[in-house]
Formats: C-alpha cells, structure tokens, sequence
C-alpha cells in the first residue's frame, strides 16, 4: 500500500501544492511551524478516520478559504486507486474513491490505512483512558468498517440520551422516555463491546510478542479490557446486564446529567510482568509499550489486508532514544512500509539510513525534493 502522489488545495497552510512520494522512508525536515504535521494529518485523511489530531473539518480550512480539497494517487493490494476528498462550508464534504462517491468518509479504509505515532503515543500508559479508547477505536476501525458504524451510532445515542438526562434533572422529562432511551442504548453498547473486545484479542498477541523482542525476552506484557460494568461469561446476558447498570446509576447520571456506563468509559489495561504498566513502569518501559501497541497495529491491519498500512511518524523519532529507534527503522525496511517522517534536523539518522530515504524541505506551506 502506498501513496505516489498528493495535491492539496487550500488545506491548513498549503495554498497549493502538488508532488509525488517515494514508495519507502520519506523525511520531511523544516523548522517547526512550517507545515510537516499538516501534511501526514492530510496523508492520514485519506484512511476516511479524521485527523489523527481530532480536529475538526472546518479547522483545516486555509486561512479565510470556504474548502478545501486533498487528491491522491496510489496502490492498494497492488491496484491503482485515486481519491478526491473535498470539504466546503457551503456543500460540507464530498469523497470520492475511483470516481465513485462513498456514502460514508470511513469507506476509505477499504483503499487505504494509515497508522500516525506520535509523541503524544508515547503517553499512552500513563494517559487518559480516553486516549487509550480512541487508539482501539482507530485501530479496529481501520479493518472493520461495521465496527466503525456501530460506534457512531452509538456515540450519537449517548449524545441523545445525555440531553435527555439533563432535562431530567431540570424536570422537564420522565423516567419513561429515559427507559426507552436505554433500550436503544443497549444493543449499541453491546455490539461496540463485542467487536472491541474480539479486536484487541487480536492485537494482544503481536503486541506481547513484540515487547518481548524489544526487551529481549526479559519481560512481558499484557493487555485486559476493564469494562465499566460487569461481564458475565455468557455473551448474551450482557445487554441485561448493561440495562441493569443504567438502572443502577440512574439517579447519579441525572444529577450529573450524563451517561456513566458503557463503552465510552471502559478501559485497555496494560499490565508488565504481571503489575499494572501505568504505575510501575519506567519511562523507557512505557516507551517500550507503546511502540509495541504501534507496531502491532501495523501487524494487526495486516493480518487483515495481507499489506502493511502507510505509516506516519510524526516528530517520533527525537523523542526515542537510539536504541529504539533503530529497532522502529528496521521493522519498517524490512517490511517495505511506506513510511512518512517529520523531523527538524537529520541528526537522528545515520548516513547509511539517509542514503536509503527520499528527503522533502518544508518551509511555509511549500514542499520540494531536497538532497540536504
């Protein structure tokens, strides 16, 4: 899978611009502020999952410009594909795959996987339980289109029922609508549950088998799902069960006015050598970790798609130490992996890496080729 060439118009700070790609490592280098982040969040666009820095369309507008518009070149399961993605204030957004218009952004994923690592990834033991739902959420999206449905769907019942619960606690609805609400909920919320559940049974095997490499078999890790309701063995209990826990919170969630169990609270656990991650690892141990859960959602996405996603490093690799990052350089050369790198300096790699890789200059929204 690869990109062999972008066009942006008006994105962010590109007023145009235009240029093929290399088909392995690919260094953007300038100074910060320039526009590098701005092209792999157009690069990660094209999987149809957002910006990998949850921002909104209307926030990637060129300054005071009402679109803008990515198209892109590339191969996928070695077959051309061509994607036009156009976002206006005025017709909102339009996305096309091989002249076809998609129904829904997400469809991309069916040319096109991207996995962004970014500094913010190296948090991902001691972050927020959000940040680690939004990377199962991502990384299961990427190969299941359906799991991506069912969490919008989801999500937009959560938003609903959270208004309810807010006119609740103003006295301005009854229990009755609430409970019709939570029917709906319900099956939602035990879907997302299963397909998370089965995805990151999954993933837990390359991410345990990699950290071991990486700590050359001295530790192991180890990744349990903590639910914010209780799961009985039997599968198809647990709609009751989670009807049970509304119940339960019901009047806490009206005095908070929002919704408390389910899946947008649950939690990805990390546990090394038996003892939780998030308390007892070191610094580098958690680096270690989350590179681990990165690289395995590369071996994740190819399990499915039988080729390696497109892989973005976004200012990555000053924040790893040495050691590591060659470990990351070599996992992607040898598995050919299209890779896109931010970088304000070269110093974090060898000559014999440079020679291997095509260099892009990044200065004020313009890009070219560059032998420096």
């Amino acid at each position: 899978m690869e990109i062999k060439s972008i066009e942006l118009v008006q994105f962010r700070n590109y007023e145009h611009v235009e240029i093929p790609f290399h088909q392995g490592i690919n260094i953007l280098v300038g100074p910060n502020g320039q526009g590098k982040t701005n092209l792999l969040e157009a690069i990660a666009l094209l999987n149809g999952k957002g910006s990998h820095r949850d921002a909104k369309d209307g926030d990637m507008l060129g300054w005071q410009k009402d679109y803008y518009r990515i198209k892109a070149q590339g191969l996928s399961s070695q077959h051309p594909f061509q994607i036009d993605y156009l976002y206006s204030n005025e017709k909102r957004k339009k996305v096309q795959l091989n002249g076809r218009t998609l129904r829904r952004a997400y469809e991309l994923s069916e040319a096109v996987n991207t996995v962004v690592f970014s500094p913010e990834d190296l948090a991902l033991v001691k972050g927020s339980p959000e940040q680690r739902r939004r990377f199962v959420d991502r990384e299961i999206g990427q190969t299941s289109p359906a799991y991506s449905d069912a969490l919008q769907r989801y999500q937009k019942v959560i938003t609903q029922r959270n208004a309810l619960l807010r006119r609740l606690r103003q006295q301005e609805a009854s229990i009755t609508e609430l409970e019709l609400w939570d029917d709906q909920v319900a099956p939602l919320a035990v879907e997302v549950l299963k397909r998370r559940l089965d995805g990151i049974a999954k993933i837990a095997p390359y991410a345990r088998q990699i950290y071991q490499a990486l700590s050359e078999g001295k530790e192991e890790l180890e990744l349990t799902y903590r639910s914010s309701f209780p799961l009985h063995h039997d599968r198809s209990r647990w709609q009751n069960d989670y009807k049970k826990a509304l119940e339960e919170r019901r009047r806490e969630e009206i005095n908070r006015q929002i919704t408390l169990t389910g899946p947008h609270r649950d939690d990805l656990q990390l546990y090394l050598n038996q003892r939780e991650a998030k308390v007892y690892a070191s610094q580098g141990q958690q680096r270690s970790i989350a590179l681990s859960l990165k690289l395995a959602e590369i071996a994740f996405i190819y399990h499915f798609r039988r080729e390696y996603p497109i892989v973005l490093l976004d200012d990555v690799m000053s924040e790893l130490d040495p050691n590591r990052r060659e470990q990351l350089l070599q996992y992607l050369h040898r598995r050919q992996i299209q890779v896109f790198i931010t970088t304000t300096h070269l110093r974090a790699f060898s000559k014999e890496r440079i020679k291997e890789m095509a260099l892009f200059r990044v200065q004020e929204g313009r890009l070219w080729p560059t032998t420096e």
